[in-house]
């Protein structure tokens, strides 16, 4: 039995035989696969490396590679490699040398499937490049990839055949069964290959259900670095994730184009999304870079806050955004104002909210974002504030200021903390924490002059200014 790939129309003999010739670089034709000129010689060396029997036919002419001993000698070593060439048959008997050795590509194309999703592709070429689509000639069978017997292994006038014998080993029937999940013209939805998120569909070859890559329909890679599964396919056009010599690229490059892809997806498309980072689902997705689902330096457009905003109200009631692993309090205040709260992953949240979704950072104040709860000032705080500044008139230092205002407030992020009070720039009131404000005492005393200390200067607590306002308090009193 032999592996059939047929396309409808000739082929150039120069295309198997010409190194780094392409009928496909630069042709201009959208959904075009090929690129370098390299492949299909590759692809000859796999296969006699592998020890399969092929042929290929332009039409009516023949094709058939082989390897010779040759000798080398450098003057120091005498080597054997093996030369490669093609011996023409049907329209033509010339014998001509290919210019390399078999162990060309010897070191990155070694499995037989490199070669076959090289020939198949080149057929998808020729077909969408002369009729603008491959589906008719899917149809029609113009376009074929299919085990035939022996006794079919023929020529096809006007159609370019490449057969394949099925191995031992049983690698071509493999690829042959993996066909529509290593091709999207070949799914049972081929329409698919003009899409570039695509739901889950059964198409991975493993059972993890992680992203499987394609570019121009065809697989590129099944993200193996991460076990958690995908909620999406992706499908990339050829400017937007480059590929190797062996047709591969890496992860860090395809995780990017995920997250670039994302950024522009509609609002159906990332409902899936929204609803399993809210739900705490594991995937593929949310451990995207935020640095490509939105860099610092861009800002999203009009149509994309839409598209988020809308998606993230059908997959949540219009919450408003937390993080998953940050401050609990922010999620306990925000729900405190009524509002209904989504906890996603931390890196989600500067992304969600630079594409207009409303986070926790908008509907708390600065207390509130800090983990401070402010509470009614005590009798003592209110009686320690009057000790404070009727010192503070008592020696001059208050600046021309007006008495400030006095608070209390309970620290709800670090009960470790040491701070005992606080002011806040600008502000007319001094805070002292809720635990030293019940009675007076000579924390209180202490806290309350410091944070009016802060209130008069203005200062830092590291501040010259801040300094001299306390030198001053001790110069006054002592003379």
């Amino acid at each position: 039995m032999y592996l059939l790939i047929q396309n409808k129309g000739v082929a150039p003999v120069e295309a198997f035989t010409l190194l780094g010739a392409s009928t496909t670089r630069d042709c201009g034709v959208v959904g075009a696969i090929g690129q370098f000129g390299t492949g299909t010689k590759h692809s000859i060396n796999l296969l006699l490396r592998k020890g399969l029997d092929f042929k290929v036919y332009c039409s009516k002419t023949r094709l058939e590679f082989k390897a010779e001993d040759h000798t080398m000698n450098d003057g120091l070593v005498e080597k054997t490699v093996q030369k490669v060439y093609v011996q023409f048959g049907g329209t033509s008997k010339k014998r001509q040398d290919l210019g390399f050795v078999l162990e060309f590509g010897a070191l990155d194309w070694s499995d037989t499937g490199m070669a076959l999703r090289e020939f198949v592709s080149n057929a998808i070429d020729r077909t969408i490049r002369e009729f603008g689509d491959f589906i008719p000639a899917l149809e029609s069978g113009d376009l074929c990839v299919k085990i035939v017997d022996d006794n079919q292994v023929q020529a096809k006038d006007g159609y370019t055949r490449v057969f394949i014998k099925v191995d031992d080993d049983g690698e071509v029937l493999r690829y042959m069964a993996e066909l529509p999940k290593r091709f999207l013209h070949f799914s049972k939805n081929p329409g698919v290959v003009k899409c570039s998120l695509l739901t889950k569909d059964g198409r991975n070859l493993g059972d993890k259900g992680t992203a499987m890559i394609y570019r121009e329909g065809v697989l590129v890679r099944e993200i193996s670095e991460t076990t958690e599964p995908s909620l999406y396919d992706y499908n990339f056009k050829s400017n937007e994730v480059d590929i190797d010599d062996c047709r591969n690229s890496n992860e860090y490059a395809i995780k990017a184009a995920c997250a670039r892809r994302l950024r522009k997806a509609t609002a159906s498309e990332l409902v899936p999304l929204f609803t399993a980072l809210t739900k705490g689902s594991p995937c593929f997705e949310a451990v995207l870079d935020p640095y490509y689902l939105l860099p610092s330096y861009e800002s999203a457009n009009d149509k994309q806050k839409e598209e988020w905003s809308s998606a993230w109200k059908t997959a949540t009631g219009g919450a408003v955004a937390a993080s998953a692993t940050g401050d609990k309090y922010a999620k306990n205040f925000a729900e405190r104002k009524g509002h209904t709260v989504a906890a996603i992953p931390d890196a989600w949240v500067g992304v969600t909210r630079r594409f207009g979704v409303t986070t926790t950072s908008e509907v708390l104040d600065e207390n509130e974002k800090s983990g401070r709860e402010i509470l009614p000032a005590t009798e003592a705080a209110l009686a320690t504030l009057e000790k404070v500044w009727e010192l503070c008139e008592l020696v001059g230092v208050t600046n021309g200021k007006a008495k400030p205002k006095i608070g209390c407030y309970k620290e709800l992020t670090s009960a470790e903390s040491d701070i005992m009070g606080f002011w806040q720039h600008g502000s007319d009131t001094v805070h002292t924490r809720e635990d030293i404000s019940s009675g007076a005492n000579k924390y209180l005393f202490k806290t309350t002059l410091e944070e009016v200390g802060h209130y008069i200067t203005g200062a830092t607590d590291n501040s010259r200014d801040f300094q001299n306002f306390f030198m001053d308090v001790i110069a006054e009193l002592v003379a």
